[in-house]
């Protein structure tokens, strides 16, 4: 293998495949990138067998094809430091050479074909945009459950029915978030699966790699797939039964209310630093058409911050988590949201559009304390 590639491109390629390796692997095969050169393209991949990434290296001149592994912590900030804007690569009995201008660092290589083969997609039957589907992924994949051994809540669903209907949807058990756009389904194809919250972060991450075309996603032979023209990722699935999501969103709210976005994240953001440990609540007070944010704490002190808003129901009061709530509001993009709600314990529906919804548990105070 010998190439003359652009430093900045190499490097940026290594990196984005490099951030699926992890410390903990314990094959020391997986602690590398695979760089490999036919004639006209380089890819670059790594793999730590739950997700695999491959990526097209743009503006590199191939002199000799080939192939080599080389360890991610060392070869990424090596290309990191070179000041020079293009760089030789090549191949030395066991080791690779980095060549710049001002010298040359040799890194020893394991052997290319102990490195595992990440499949490519075979058929191309399901067509999104790839920035409808970065925006499905960043409205749900927060939502995921963070403490392993939760399984199916550990992943994110995707739901396609035959006209082109996609679901993604995440949830933890105390709140639950659902996007639903319309795609391009070639085959009629069903897709009912529950993927990784990583390898669907990666897939996301691929699609804004190439903004410009279609962003095509499969599944096949238990694995996700997914691709585009600077490359492809595969995930693992995950076994078991994602719960009825169908079922966790309130049919009806007899309580219904359109907040701005900014405020309502601003004053609850506030509230929620006299929160503490102890004590996860930040209370909303519905009266007459006012929303007072609260919260207070023994140890930190009050906050009370009113919002005006278009409501004319009956006094009401509800309490959240105060994160459950950031999180959300901070990846909602429109001006407003619309919370809908029954009583001070049932769960509570938040819209932003026509196409998201968030279903959070609200909390009783007794359980706010740890």
């Amino acid at each position: 293998m010998k190439l003359n590639a652009d430093r900045q491109a190499l490097s940026n390629a290594v990196q984005h495949v490099g951030s699926i390796i992890t410390s903990t692997l314990s094959r020391p095969t997986l602690r590398n990138v695979k760089i490999d050169a036919a004639t006209d393209v380089v890819y670059v991949s790594a793999t730590d067998l739950e997700v695999g990434v491959c990526i097209k290296v743009e503006d590199v001149e191939v002199e000799e094809a080939g192939c080599a592994l080389l360890i991610e912590d060392r070869v990424a900030p090596i290309l990191r430091n070179i000041p020079d804007e293009r760089i030789k690569i090549y191949g030395d009995e066991g080791a690779v050479n980095i060549e710049s201008k001002d010298g040359k660092v040799r890194v020893l290589s394991e052997d290319p074909e102990s490195f595992p083969v990440i499949e490519k997609m075979e058929k191309e039957s399901v067509e999104i945009d790839p920035e409808i589907f970065n925006y499905m992924v960043t409205r749900t994949e927060f939502a995921t459950a963070q403490e392993k051994g939760r399984y199916a809540l550990n992943g994110i669903l995707l739901k396609l029915d035959e006209e082109g209907i996609l679901d993604i949807v995440a949830a933890d058990g105390a709140r639950l978030a659902n996007v639903t756009k319309k795609v391009v389904n070639k085959e009629n194809k069903e897709i009912d699966c529950i993927v990784s919250k990583k390898g669907i972060h990666e897939a996301s991450r691929l699609a804004g790699l190439c903004k410009e075309e279609p962003f095509m996603i499969d599944v096949s032979e238990n694995r996700f797939k997914a691709k585009n023209s600077r490359g492809w990722m595969t995930s693992q699935l995950i076994e078991g039964q994602f719960p009825n999501y169908r079922e966790v969103i309130p049919s009806s709210c007899k309580n219904k209310v359109e907040i701005a976005t900014k405020l309502l994240l601003n004053a609850i953001g506030r509230a929620s630093l006299m929160t503490s440990d102890r004590s996860r609540a930040v209370d909303f007070l519905f009266s007459g058409g006012n929303l007072i944010v609260s919260a207070e704490s023994p140890d930190l002190g009050d906050a009370h911050i009113q919002l005006n808003v278009d409501y004319e129901g009956k006094e009401e009061k509800v309490t959240f988590n105060p994160e459950y709530l950031l999180d959300m509001l901070q990846v909602v993009k429109r001006e407003g949201v619309k919370m809908e709600f029954n009583e001070r314990s049932t769960p509570c529906l938040f819209r932003s559009g026509k196409d998201f919804i968030y279903v959070v548990s609200p909390v009783v105070k007794d359980e706010a304390k740890v």
